[in-house]
């Protein structure tokens, strides 16, 4: 499995090479970002379009590995709390079976009474 994952990683990574190549023209066309609001105005040095898909790709890495490992946090302490809950069930489970083993003696057996027949006189 990890050798099929290799390959389409580094198949990925051959198409995607291909695609810049191919369109390097476009890709580094510059890009000028503004921001006007009333009295506010912004405005960005020219960049390659490339340049900020590459910022915006990593940005959203980052916010997504963030999210996963606060989640990932979040789910192994709710995992631990339930298993501590159920180990704690467990030795009360254990508790009330020994307690009712020692209260409650084993009940006697049953016997059925010996029916006697008479065997036919001949």
């Amino acid at each position: 499995m990890r050798f099929i994952k290799f390959v389409l990683l580094v198949l990925f990574f051959l198409v995607f090479m291909i695609f810049f190549v191919q369109n390097q023209a476009q890709l580094s066309a510059a890009l000028e970002l503004k921001f006007n609001l009333f009295t506010l105005n912004w405005q960005a040095q020219p960049l390659p379009f490339y340049l900020v898909v590459l910022v915006f790709f990593v940005l959203g890495a980052l916010f997504s590995t963030v999210f996963f490992v606060i989640d990932r946090i979040r789910v192994g302490s709710i995992c631990r709390e339930a298993q501590s809950k159920a180990q704690s069930l467990q030795s009360e489970v254990d508790a009330l079976k020994a307690k009712s083993s020692v209260a409650a003696p084993a009940p006697a057996p049953v016997f059925a009474p010996k029916i006697e027949t008479e065997e036919p006189k001949a």
